[in-house]
């Protein structure tokens, strides 16, 4: 028994798992490891210097056991006088399409994460065990996971959710509670073997072991080791995000030509930083992934993205990688008539745009903005029309003589595709006059002999939300 508190108490200390005057929500589901690691931590709480609030969370999928589960680790935390936190799973969310398993355990953190913030705490304690890492590194080893996954189940994650007996044996645990005579109780859904964990637990590795006695604490061992090394990787990865990219408001946009120069392994873990920093997490993010985003990098298309899990998308613009959360990029279609000078609000567009006709002699200076484009008024008239560019559209340069199409001419700029909708086209009958903010039809540019300019200026419309900021 005191093997196993200075087990605990070595983990806690290995991985700075606590800290004095932390709160720590402990997850109790009542079976043997929390019944354990709630033991164990109140046993050290005034050595370690902590607070403990218990939690509950009652899943709902066996009405005939939950209820009593419930009132168990209530009955434990009054015993122990401690508060108690409990909740009764959504039925509704767990009746969702996709796995249940998942579901439950989303549902699950969810609630963990809400008691956490309810009670000002700073940590969550999970009753995860050593033959629970065992467990992991095998089902991830049988689905294919490459390093991070084969680093198995993280002692501490974020500094936020920690797990002190993941060190400890499930034997271990056992034996603890035989000897402190410590009640607990037994989840039947972890005997059925229609789930792959509960397989590899009670068929695979109990074969194992008559081949390697030790094959639990050397898987664990595994574990450690891949997750220290790729722990390293990750921070050569981070250090290397934070040099060469951009990273703003949860877009991370990464120079190509510096990517492509990586290693192969150092590519991987860029990918997976880029990933967690847009999409929080890399739940369901698998090597197909990794392995999609790396082909689209060394592919010679010059513009291709990758949908990926948890509302994140890869776009390969050019030279540029772009990690972002997906939004409804759909631009909507617009079609203005300006029938005079003045300012006319744009709909749909995000611009307002200002006539002014002027005399040239009244007219010093035809320099401006990008947005700012000077028109000999006589080669045009009324109505003007501000749309979206249309396939096969044309127009000359301003200093070339030939037409040239405005799609190669957007690609000559390596404008993203989807951007290209969003940038206004002025036009006068059927010619283009203006595509805004970029070029001006040379056959309607001021010349020596222009009598009348028309002054055309764009202003980009601040949306209501910005003004808030602001």
């Amino acid at each position: 028994m005191k093997n196993v508190i200075k087990k605990v108490r070595s983990t806690i200390s290995r991985y700075n798992m606590m800290s004095p005057g932390d709160l720590v929500v402990v997850a109790v589901s009542g079976g043997p490891d929390s019944v354990c690691l709630l033991d164990i931590l109140c046993k050290l709480k005034e050595e370690l210097g902590i607070g403990i609030v218990v939690a509950h969370f009652d899943h709902g999928l066996r009405p005939e056991q939950d209820e009593h589960e419930t009132r168990f680790v209530e009955r434990m935390a009054v015993s122990l006088h401690l508060p108690f936190e409990s909740e009764r799973a959504d039925p509704v969310v767990l009746k969702e399409k996709g796995s249940l398993e998942e579901r439950a355990r989303d549902a699950r953190y969810q609630f963990l994460l809400q008691v956490k913030h309810k009670v000002s705490a700073q940590k969550i304690a999970l009753g995860h065990n050593l033959n629970d890492q065992a467990e992991t590194v095998f089902m991830r080893l049988l689905r294919g996971s490459g390093p991070s996954g084969l680093a198995g189940i993280p002692p501490n994650r974020d500094n936020e959710i920690v797990r002190p007996l993941i060190e400890v044996a499930r034997s271990e645990i056992e034996f603890y509670l035989s000897q402190e005579e410590l009640k607990y109780v037994i989840d039947s859904s972890n005997l059925k073997t229609s789930y792959l964990r509960n397989r590899i637990r009670l068929e695979l590795l109990p074969e194992l072991k008559k081949y390697q006695p030790r094959i639990v604490e050397l898987l664990g061992q595994t574990a450690e080791i891949v997750r220290s090394e790729n722990e390293l990787l990750l921070s050569h990865a981070r250090t290397w995000i934070k040099k060469h990219s951009e990273v703003d408001h949860g877009k991370v946009v990464i120079p190509l030509a510096a990517f492509t120069s990586l290693p192969d392994a150092l590519k991987k873990r860029v990918i997976r930083v880029a990933l967690r920093m847009t999409g929080g997490n890399l739940r369901r993010v698998n090597m197909r992934h990794i392995t999609a985003i790396k082909a689209v990098a060394e592919a010679e298309r010059p513009q291709s993205k990758v949908d990926l899990p948890n509302g994140v998308v890869m776009k390969r613009v050019y030279h540029r990688l772009v990690f972002s959360k997906m939004e409804n990029s759909r631009v909507t279609d617009f079609f203005h008539y300006i029938d005079g000078p003045g300012t006319h609000e744009l709909e749909n567009s995000g611009y307002d745009v200002l006539i002014e006709e002027l005399e040239k002699e009244k007219l010093q200076d035809l320099k401006g903005s990008p947005w700012t484009a000077f028109v000999d008024a006589d080669l045009v008239n009324y109505p003007l029309v501000v749309r979206n560019v249309r396939k096969g559209d044309r127009f000359i340069p301003f200093g070339m003589n030939g037409h040239k199409k405005i799609k190669d001419f957007f690609m000559d700029l390596k404008i993203p595709s989807e951007e290209r909708r969003r940038i206004p086209i002025m036009a006068y009958e059927d010619n283009i006059v203006w595509v805004c903010g970029l070029r001006l039809d040379d056959r309607f540019k001021v010349r020596p002999n222009t009598r009348r300019i028309l002054k055309i200026t764009f202003h980009k419309k601040v949306s209501k939300s910005k003004e808030k900021e602001n």
